[in-house]
């Protein structure tokens, strides 16, 4: 969804938690491919960042990397759906 995005989110675990750090930077990495600029510029609110968060086109993509940041390190705790 939308609305759920706020400039600096996910910062903390980013620099505590490596396995986030891997998948941020992964999905920055191609993002940047895409686009030729930094998907985490955007979402920490970096000074100079290409994008805005509340627009749509960063904030899906942002929400997205987190989401899949999350669920990779609730796996590597041992945290795993079952359904």
């Amino acid at each position: 969804g939308q609305g759920s995005q706020w400039p600096d989110m996910g910062a903390a675990l980013y620099e505590s938690e490596p396995v986030v750090r891997a998948v941020l930077d992964r999905c920055d990495e191609v993002l940047g491919e895409e686009r030729g600029t930094s998907l985490l510029d955007v979402m920490f609110g970096r000074p100079g960042a290409a994008g805005d968060l509340d627009d749509p086109q960063w904030k899906q993509p942002a929400i997205y990397a987190l989401e899949c940041a999350l669920a990779a390190l609730w796996s590597s705790l041992g945290i795993r759906p079952h359904v």
